[in-house]
């Protein structure tokens, strides 16, 4: 179950005239921010749940910044890329491409802030990129929304698998079972 969302998916010219694509989500979700923070950065586990991840080794790990290395795979394109990723725990994470033929530009922000209980978390997040390649910018223009979608998806998957269900989920069993038993409060 998803708290309030609003989504903004913008494409302008990136500095090297490609098309870039721009994506800003912020929702309410239903793990703590040390829980969200711990799937986001947990780079090796991403072959096991990020959709069209084929690959994800972490090169170097230092503290407050990891190095890793993704093999990105969707329908006949099969791509391998190096990501810097910078820690601030438990609020921030930040990543840019830093070695890729695929992408021109690729930066990500994942933002925790306090939700309204211990137990929700305010997520904002932010995904700017461009590719190298006008068929993979052609590619992407087509599949943009699916792919988006389907990794934001995939991260709450990954928490629901971790924590259990989401503190979000909870609250709407309890009151749905309340209504049910003709006791709202």
């Amino acid at each position: 179950m998803l708290g309030r969302a609003r989504r903004q998916v913008f494409g302008f010219p990136s500095s090297s005239g490609e098309l870039s694509k721009h994506y800003h989500e912020r929702r309410l979700l239903g793990w703590s921010r040390e829980q969200l923070f711990e799937v986001v950065t947990d780079v090796d586990k991403y072959v096991e749940f990020v959709p069209w991840c084929q690959k994800s080794k972490v090169l170097c790990r230092k503290p407050g910044y990891v190095e890793a290395e993704l093999e990105v795979g969707f329908k006949l394109f099969v791509e391998r890329y190096t990501s810097q990723v910078w820690l601030h725990p438990p609020g921030k994470v930040v990543s840019k491409v830093a070695d890729s033929t695929l992408f021109d530009h690729l930066d990500s922000t994942w933002d925790f802030k306090p939700g309204p209980s211990p137990d929700l978390t305010w997520l904002t997040f932010n995904v700017d990129f461009a590719f190298k390649s006008q068929l993979y910018t052609h590619v992407a223009s087509v599949f943009f929304d699916e792919v988006v979608k389907r990794m934001m998806s995939a991260f709450e998957q990954r928490c629901r698998q971790l924590y259990g269900p989401s503190a979000l989920e909870q609250k709407a069993r309890l009151q749905k079972n309340r209504v049910q038993a003709g006791k709202v409060c």
